[in-house]
């Protein structure tokens, strides 16, 4: 079958984005503009999102409902407009080699498409993308002067603007390159039947292709194997979910050689592997890897609604791997003062059972919409304070390490630094939540100190 490998590069990009794909002949100017938005971030696929124009010989040829109708029979700029569903790219193509897709015509993001090649042996109805670099900007970024501002702020997190830019970019689906990904969604760019007599395959199951590649890993040589696989119980235990795409970028920036997306589900989907990550509670989901615990949240959509749109803290290798041991967790200056006080106040200098009970307050303080309160109650109940200043010194530190643990509902950061990323996020809590006055005394027009909400003088005052 004849078909076209072309390059779409982005135009006033700096580094430069591209894609490579191959598609059969005969495409309209429609079956191309949907390839492109299928292979960027753009989100015109199935419905026009915003609208596109292509101006070659004496046509310029659009989906713009607003310019075929005003148009009809008369010239837009010198040219004759047509409908981009009625003429195929071939012609075209071959006589001018390149030419310029146009975007959204607000933001005017223009994308080279050149013909490097027409190869008579490629047998698929539909489209495939052959390689790639470099992630596509986001639709109402304000085009190439937008994306470049968008850019600043995405990659600073010390800008006043970085995470409410982050939420902004993960609502509009800006993804990395995912060339597996992408290649399933371009199944559905069918407008030519499958030669299935020329394709090595067995029951319309690909086992090797020129373009395509093959559907089956095969896992026995994928190096790294023992490695990818404490990367995605560390990642869980980290951040409780991450999609498949996020874990692939951890890993391969971390890594060499890189691990694809079709290699990454055949390792997760092989007995051995998928047995090692059941043993250390880490399910695999059909975009995401999910520890255990996440099945159990109570209010599973509020959680998901809370990770939204805040950034993944992702530690440096060797501090990441320290996760896949699921009891890990950061050790922190305010941890240590917690144990010096236990020591002093209830163990007569001794820090034999100090870790059990700094480990055990850690951990209920990493559980997904914890009630703080309640944990120092908890804690506070196996002690017994002397006075209400001592008890308020103790809720003081606790404070402190809630404030500085991470957790899976910010996506591994701390509360304290969501909270420096940007004002109208998660706040930490505060360092004093009980009112202290001189002589360790609540006053009695103050908060309960058992945190029930009510007067001191109407609770425990009485």
């Amino acid at each position: 079958m004849k078909a076209y490998i072309l390059k779409l590069s982005f135009e006033d990009i700096t580094p430069l984005i591209w894609r490579r794909i191959i598609l059969p002949a005969g495409a309209t100017f429609n079956r191309l503009h949907e390839t492109i938005q299928n292979v960027t971030n753009f989100q015109s696929t199935l419905e026009p999102y915003h609208t596109f124009g292509v101006e070659i010989d004496d046509y310029f040829i659009t989906d713009n409902e607003s310019i075929l109708d005003e148009y009809k029979g008369k010239a837009y700029y010198g040219k004759t407009v047509k409908q981009p569903a009625r003429i195929k790219i071939d012609s075209y193509l071959e006589k001018h080699r390149h030419f310029i897709y146009n975007y959204d015509f607000g933001d005017d993001w223009r994308i080279l498409v050149e013909l490097e090649e027409i190869v008579e042996d490629y047998y698929f109805g539909y489209p495939t993308l052959l390689d790639g670099e470099g992630t596509a900007p986001p639709e109402d970024v304000g085009g190439p002067p937008g994306y470049e501002v968008f850019l600043e702020v995405y990659q600073d997190p010390t800008h006043p603007d970085y995470l409410s830019t982050y939420a902004w970019a993960e609502e509009q689906f800006y993804l990395p390159l995912d060339i597996t990904w992408l290649n399933e969604r371009l199944k559905y760019v069918k407008y030519k039947k499958t030669e299935w007599q020329h394709i090595d395959h067995d029951n319309y199951y690909v086992l090797s292709d020129k373009y395509r590649g093959a559907k089956s890993v095969d896992t026995e040589v994928l190096p790294n194997k023992d490695l990818v696989i404490q990367y995605a119980i560390a990642c869980a235990n980290l951040y409780g979910m991450i999609e498949y795409p996020k874990f692939l970028e951890i890993y391969n920036v971390q890594n060499k050689p890189s691990v694809s997306s079709s290699e990454l589900q055949a390792l997760l989907a092989d007995s051995h592997y998928a047995k090692k990550l059941k043993k250390e509670s880490v399910f695999t989901h059909k975009r995401a890897l999910i520890h255990e615990e996440i099945e159990y949240v109570k209010n599973y959509s509020a959680f998901i609604e809370g990770t939204m749109g805040k950034p993944f803290y992702v530690p440096a290798k060797e501090e990441l791997l320290r996760y896949a041991d699921d009891l890990y967790y950061e050790k922190t200056s305010h941890q240590q003062k917690l144990g010096h006080m236990l020591a002093k106040d209830f163990f007569g200098g001794s820090t034999i059972m100090i870790k059990d009970e700094i480990d055990e307050l850690v951990g209920q303080l990493r559980v997904v919409h914890v009630n703080f309160q309640g944990v120092v109650q908890d804690f506070l109940g196996r002690f017994e304070c002397k006075d209400m200043k001592q008890m308020n010194e103790y809720i003081h530190v606790i404070a402190m390490i809630a404030n500085s643990t991470r957790i899976w509902e910010n996506r591994g950061h701390t509360p304290n630094e969501i909270s420096q990323m940007g004002k109208h996020h998660l706040m930490p809590l505060p360092s004093t939540p009980f009112s202290i006055i001189e002589g360790g005394k609540t006053g009695r027009n103050e908060p309960c100190s058992c945190g029930s909400g009510k007067k001191y003088k109407k609770c425990c005052g009485k």
